[in-house]
């Protein structure tokens, strides 16, 4: 309930945020929150809706736990400090929202080095365990089972280019 009105309210009624495929300026997860917005003021003006609704509705933010991170031509330049409840929120290169890695830069990236990371401690761990084993069959099962999930993973968000592809071919 809570989660609807913070969308509704942000996107539609302060009409701030981004157009992607359609206007978004507020994506919730659970207890996780994403703002995207076109300027720093509209950044600004987002903080102080959550401030706002935190008040109303006797809420906190940890802003221990939340970052700022630049796309676009932009990316690299300073500029003064965000603040949410009082506190100044980190700028950071990259961040992980639901598992995926995003990255900052004058468009936006999606980092699979963590996953490809996971996917070759997972196949080494199987395949240095599987050498004995009687069964090809049983190896390429638990291959199957474990390691095409991290194979897969968040390839929805990823940019579709050749470069991309390219980080996941195994030699």
């Amino acid at each position: 309930m809570l989660q609807k009105f913070a969308i509704t309210y942000i996107s539609i009624y302060a009409g701030i945020g981004c157009k992607l495929a359609q206007f978004v300026g507020c994506v919730l997860y659970a207890d996780d929150i994403l703002l995207l917005a076109h300027s720093l003021n509209a950044v600004r003006q987002m903080l102080r809706i959550c401030e706002e609704f935190a008040t109303e509705f006797d809420m906190k933010f940890d802003s221990s736990k939340s970052v700022v991170m630049r796309i676009g031509e932009r990316h690299k330049v300073k500029f003064e400090p965000l603040m949410l409840a009082g506190y100044e929120l980190q700028l950071v290169q990259s961040l992980k929202y639901l598992g995926a890695q995003f990255v900052a830069a004058k468009k936006l990236k999606c980092s699979v080095d963590n996953v490809r990371l996971e996917f070759y401690r997972t196949f080494n761990a199987i395949y240095s365990r599987s050498k004995g084993a009687q069964s090809e069959m049983v190896t390429l099962q638990l291959f199957k089972s474990y390691c095409l999930s991290f194979m897969l993973y968040a390839t929805e968000v990823m940019p579709k280019s050749k470069h991309s592809l390219k980080r996941w071919i195994f030699v």
